[in-house]
């Protein structure tokens, strides 16, 4: 079994009623079209089996000062140690707060219980009821007032989430695959041109610092829920609700942009060189177009071919070996829209750059580009040995890539985005019309 399924047949197992009272807080309504943030009470988890010994009460006073009405109460005993008498004591201590029941749920009791322990919400996790289930919970909670976070993973338990008769009041994405406890950080980026308008979308797990913040405020969320790293420094969450809310007013940012295309795999061709491939990557469906602008590389442009294409409607990337002012001009004046780049600091382009580099170890936020080393004469892309697959597993893969093997690849790795230069050149300067062409019916058949 994996991680999920091992947590949800032991709370099966182990499940037990609570004698609380009869309810007599009010229910605050949990959610808001205005952004905001919702603070994790959580002791514990499988991969981390002590987050936090600090008593409830004294995190609650840092929440409180730091802002936050909105608050997660794990209540799951046996690897979170959680209880619902945590959030009972919570809800009594601050009541004009709204709480919301972070737990495996999977029966109509869990939701009485909830309500008795003064939950205003509940979480009801997609990838462990059925379509069945679902609508009888949420319509169970909501005969008891009570609010529903819907929480998928996949795009999959998106789509099944987003038909059903009875919906959530709002959708949470998160980052944890509960499958394997594996933070993918760019996976409700992805996800989020998915969830409609009208249904407010919640951004979970693995946030740690204020430029993750911008992203998510920028990619159009309206709630973050911050666990770990909220509990272990609660004073960082203004700084994070500031993040938050100049994501939110900057404009679309270079990921935003790309997700908002609604692929499973995006394409990018590197190494244009002329004005009529840029219009025939465009042409064939393809999402980024790449711009060399090393010296030494054989397929080395200028700006001028920049200003020639800036009409041509595909997202532009620069490929630099740093952050100079050259580059920083070209994104200002709108001829690129993103930089690819080795070395310098890509987190102050406030999401108009990514990091590309041959060091499996490395990673950034919210994705990283891994490369082969090049060939002396820079002409011909080597490709990633196997060994290293599970490290870049979900990440963004270039390097050797053709017709021939990306469909093999993309079932191995299951990157997000796919960079190809040479394994789509008739020469070193001119794009393969019929190449291309098969490559993303590869692609569009993997």
């Amino acid at each position: 079994m994996n991680i999920l399924e091992q947590i949800v047949a032991k709370r099966r197992r182990t499940f037990k009623l609570y004698d609380f009272p009869k309810r007599t807080l009010p229910i605050v309504p949990f959610f808001s079209t205005k952004p905001f943030i919702i603070a994790e009470f959580k002791k514990a988890s499988p991969t981390n089996k002590k987050i936090s010994s600090r008593p409830h009460a004294d995190l609650a006073r840092d929440y409180y000062k730091a802002g936050v009405r909105n608050f997660s109460v794990l209540t799951e005993q046996n690897y979170f140690q959680g209880s619902l008498q945590d959030l009972y004591e919570l809800k009594k201590q601050y009541p004009q707060c709204a709480f919301l029941r972070k737990d495996f749920l999977f029966c109509r009791e869990d939701l009485a219980q909830a309500y008795l322990a003064g939950a205003d919400a509940v979480l009801l996790i997609a990838e462990i009821l059925s379509d069945k289930l679902l609508c009888e919970l949420i319509r169970e909670a909501h005969r008891l007032e009570l609010q529903v976070l819907g929480e998928v993973y996949s795009l999959e338990s998106l789509q099944r989430i987003i038909t059903l008769p009875e919906q959530p009041d709002a959708i949470g994405i998160n980052s944890r695959d509960l499958k394997t406890f594996k933070l993918r950080p760019d996976q409700p980026l992805r996800l989020r041109p998915y969830i409609p308008k009208n249904i407010p979308a919640v951004y979970e797990s693995g946030v740690k610092d204020t430029y993750l913040m911008r992203l998510i405020g920028n990619a159009g969320f309206n709630a973050v829920l911050i666990g770990e790293t909220a509990v272990g420094r609660p004073q960082l969450l203004r700084d994070f609700q500031k993040a938050f809310l100049h994501g939110v007013k900057q404009k679309a940012n270079f990921f935003t942009k790309l997700y908002a295309r609604q692929k499973k795999v995006f394409v990018k061709i590197c190494g244009l060189t002329n004005k009529a491939d840029v219009a025939l990557a465009a042409k064939s469906g393809a999402d980024v177009a790449g711009f060399v602008l090393l010296p030494e590389s054989p397929r080395c442009v200028t700006a001028k071919l920049l200003r020639d294409v800036k009409d041509i409607k595909i997202l532009k990337v620069a490929v630099v070996k740093n952050i100079t002012l050259k580059v920083k001009l070209l994104l200002k004046s709108g001829l690129i829209d993103a930089v690819q780049t080795y070395a310098g600091d890509i987190y102050s382009l406030h999401g108009n750059a990514y990091r590309v580099t041959t060091d499996f170890q490395t990673r950034e936020l919210p994705v990283t580009l891994y490369d082969a080393p090049k060939t002396k004469d820079m002409k011909k892309g080597k490709q990633i040995t196997a060994k290293a697959y599970p490290l870049i597993y979900g990440q963004w893969l270039a390097g050797g890539l053709d017709p021939q093997n990306v469909r093999k690849l993309l079932k191995q790795i299951e990157p997000g985005l796919i960079d190809v230069s040479s394994g789509v050149e008739s020469s070193v300067e001119k794009k393969d019309k019929q190449k291309l062409k098969e490559f993303l019916q590869e692609v569009r058949r993997a």
